[in-house]
């Protein structure tokens, strides 16, 4: 920047210049003629500086008959850039190859203004590397710059030189020149050995030691996609520490072959540590080991989880096998799909489907195979099957002595045939003893239930085979009341009784007895004979108390042959005459007399013939027999006889009706 400063003058002088300030100037020069009283010039006084100038004190002075006078004080500056390093050399030694070593090196602006600065980065080789690459430094201000050694190759002693900065506003950039060198790394004298099995994971500890007098963060690179372990590791100064490594493949090891790797630590001095990894990936181990208890005949699906380790889709195939027992047989079936498909890092249920007929313990091995690359993953299943359970539940209802048929069908997947048996202990239920069922096909065998009781019951129906186990089956029986019988039907005059002699078939196979009653008075019945598999007979006596027709049931019962109802239907017809009663002169004769009616009835006897007389009675008791004595005298006229009278016996009130009810009895008397 330039300053122009117009002096004037007045008197005659010579202008000098005393300063020690190069970028000073000053015109005119030399000597200079003013007229006395009146006489001036113009001095101009220019400043270019052409660097940072501090500031400084400068005097013009004029002499004039050799005397100096001064004239005037001159102050200026020049605000400038001035940036340097506290180093313009680094020398890193040697540094062991993948490792790297950091150096620290200080800019300082000892200018006077704010200036921006930029490293040259793209002309650095790959192994040096500076941060802040970039920025802007302040009057006085200090920037720490971290510079990064980190060869990949063996080299020797090399020299990096002009490594430049360019700084804002300086005409020239600021250099750094950097020696080192690359050696090789110390190895560990062992190797570290992993076994597992493929798709299994093994880890181990390294010891790491800091030899550095500084903490340090340090990133242990790590060669072998089989091995991980932690991004970094903290170490104290001088620390001894473990590092968790772990191996992790994804294919098998074959023919003898290994896994090789690496893990490097490099410390901020330069210094670094390698192991050596070898790893040995074995067939797989069962993903997992299944124990599944189920009944015989019962369908079961188990469902695997089939992981793709992989990140891309894979396919497998699919291999079911039995491996105990050594020989099955149809009677056991694995079932699913031929294939799977497993997305990318995912996993897909694989259904499979188990059956038996039989009871026993079945290992079987499920084995997802890639086709391609020959991994594979499987699962040992073990099925306990035990005895099976109810495999349907058949209801069967129908009344009491009459038959309800039923049907199972039985598959048999074996080539021979087979011989079935069968079993039911409830006495209600026949089925026949044996049923073949021909090779690979289905036979039907049908039962039938005839029920003696009415009621609910349960029974079970088992049928077996050697070769294909127990069937069972749940029956549920329902035996509705009987219907009632054929009617029984009577016909008897009032006074007089009619027996009739039912008859029913005994279905119980073995000697029952049966009781019988009758819900209606004039209707009795006697106990039956106990009888098996055959007909039974009971006798049952209509005896009416009143005219008319009369309706009642007869129930037969008993706790094993099951009930039986018979309808009963009876006519009551007035009185018939009875007699003649043949009597001798002389004699008496007894007429049995009745008492029909349900309570105790006074009844009264008269005969229409003197020659004959009744005795009269007290009140009979119900359902009571009461003898009439009849006497006979013949009148003492000539005639030879015979003479004939009537006997009448009547009720004042017969219970039902409104008229009285009256006997007749004809009388015959004979001479001695």
């Amino acid at each position: 920047m330039e300053t122009l400063l117009l002096l004037r003058m007045d008197g005659v002088a010579e202008s000098v210049l005393r300063a020690d300030v190069r970028d000073l100037s000053f015109s005119p020069a030399g000597e200079l003629n003013l007229k006395a009283s009146v006489g001036s010039c113009n001095v101009e006084i220019q400043f270019s500086p052409r660097q940072r100038t501090p500031p400084f004190t400068a005097e013009l002075q004029a002499e004039f008959a050799g005397l100096l006078h001064p004239l005037l004080t001159i102050q200026g500056c020049c605000q400038g850039v001035e940036v340097q390093l506290d180093q313009d050399h680094l020398a890193f030694g040697a540094v062991v190859q993948r490792c790297q070593a950091r150096k620290r090196i200080v800019m300082m602006n000892t200018g006077g203004i704010d200036a921006r600065f930029q490293w040259k980065t793209e002309n650095f080789p790959p192994e040096l590397s500076i941060t802040p690459a970039k920025g802007c430094i302040c009057p006085g201000m200090e920037v720490p710059f971290e510079v990064t050694f980190a060869p990949v190759e063996l080299i020797n002693d090399k020299i990096y030189e002009n490594l430049s900065c360019c700084v804002e506003g300086s005409p020239s950039p600021v250099t750094l020149t950097v020696t080192g060198s690359c050696i090789v790394a110390s190895t560990s004298k062992e190797v570290v050995n992993f076994v597992c099995p493929v798709r299994g994971s093994h880890s181990q500890t390294l010891p790491v030691f800091n030899p550095t007098n500084q903490h340090c963060s340090i990133r242990p690179v790590v060669e072998g996609e089989q091995w991980s372990a932690a991004s970094s590791v903290i170490l104290e100064p001088h620390q001894n520490k473990t590092y968790k490594i772990t191996y992790r493949p994804l294919s098998v090891t074959a023919d003898g072959k290994k896994h090789l790797g690496s893990v490097f630590f490099s410390f901020p001095d330069g210094t670094g540590m390698l192991y050596s990894l070898q790893g040995t990936a074995e067939p797989p181990k069962a993903e997992d080991n299944i124990v599944h208890e189920l009944p015989a005949k019962t369908h079961h699906t188990e469902m695997l989880p089939v992981h793709n380790w992989l990140s891309q889709q894979q396919r497998f195939r699919v291999l079911m096998e039995i491996l105990k027992p050594d020989k099955p047989d149809a009677t056991v079936s694995l079932k699913g799909l031929e294939y799977i498909e497993v997305p990318a890092l995912a996993r897909q249920d694989y259904k499979m489907s188990f059956f038996t007929y039989r009871e026993g313990h079945y290992n079987t091995k499920v084995t997802f195979r890639n086709e391609g690359s020959g991994d594979y993953l499987y699962y040992l299943v073990t099925f306990k099957a035990t005895s099976p359970g109810v495999l349907s539940t058949i209801e069967l209802v129908t009344p009491v002595r009459q038959t309800a048929s039923a049907t199972v069908q039985v598959e048999n997947p074996l080539t021979t045939v087979t011989c079935l048996t069968t079993e039911c202990k409830c006495p209600e239920i026949s089925a026949p003893p044996l049923q073949t069922v021909p090779g690979q096909s289905k036979g039907s065998l049908s039962f039938e239930f005839q029920p003696l009781c009415a009621g609910e019951s349960t029974a079970l129906l088992t049928l077996h085979s050697h070769d294909l186990g127990f069937f069972h089956y749940d029956l549920l029986l329902t035996a509705l009341p009987p219907p009632p019988e054929k009617t029984v039907h009577f016909n008897t005059c009032l006074g007089s009784s009619h027996s009739v002699l039912v008859k029913f078939t005994n279905h119980a196979h073995f000697k029952t007895e049966y009781s019988g009653k009758t819900d209606c008075p004039e209707f009795t019945v006697d106990k039956a004979l106990p009888q098996a598999g055959s007909e039974v007979s009971m006798e049952v006596s209509f005896e009416p108390h009143q005219l008319g027709k009369v309706r009642g049931q007869l129930s037969v019962s008993s706790a094993i042959g099951g009930d039986y109802i018979f309808p009963l239907h009876g006519i009551s017809l007035p009185p018939k005459a009875q007699g003649p009663f043949s009597i001798r002169t002389g004699h008496r004769v007894a007429i049995p007399f009745k008492n029909i009616f349900l309570k105790t009835t006074t009844f009264s006897f008269q005969v229409d013939n003197n020659c004959f007389t009744v005795k009269e009675a007290d009140p009979i008791l119900s359902k009571k027999t009461h003898n009439i004595l009849i006497s006979f005298e013949a009148p003492p006229e000539g005639f030879p006889g015979p003479w004939f009278g009537k006997l009448t016996v009547s009720s004042q009130c017969s219970e039902g009706h409104s008229r009285p009810c009256s006997w007749v009895y004809y009388l015959k008397g004979l001479p001695l």
